[in-house]
């Protein structure tokens, strides 16, 4: 987790994390628990117990079915598998807000779903090897 994504995740506060913890985040950086109100620590030099770090997927609802947006792969996480192409199809004004402003993203048979930069294009196939997939909750 980077010292900005830690900032805005606990802006408000940090009480979901352990009390008195110290927590390893990304570029040699720390967040203290609770006891010292969240603060950070640029070039932390001490070995620490802990890291946090940030999920590689996003989960999201449309008319309430589940889908997740992969980031870092094309691979889906478990329990979901890649939404196949009318799917996609169906809403893909919602799911495209998903990808990233100037993403693209694998879905079901091969093919691919571009972010709102890219006008939201899907295509049934796609050859080109992609960073990230979109996927929806497994039956």
């Amino acid at each position: 987790m980077t010292p900005l994504d830690a900032f805005w995740t606990f802006v408000g506060g940090c009480d979901d994390l352990p009390y008195s913890g110290v927590f390893r985040i990304a570029d040699g950086s720390s967040i203290d628990g609770p006891w010292n109100n969240c603060q950070q620590h640029a070039n932390d030099t001490r070995e620490l117990e802990y890291t946090l770090c940030k999920p590689n997927y996003e989960l999201f609802d449309i008319g309430g079915t589940t889908f997740a947006v992969v980031r870092g792969g094309e691979q889906c996480i478990e329990g979901f598998e890649h939404v196949d192409f009318a799917t996609a199809s169906a809403y893909a004004e919602e799911i495209c807000l998903h990808v990233g402003y100037w993403g693209i993203a694998r879905i079901g048979g091969g093919g691919s779903i571009d972010g709102p930069g890219y006008d939201c294009n899907i295509r049934a196939t796609d050859s080109r090897p992609l960073g990230d997939a979109i996927c929806v909750e497994s039956e």
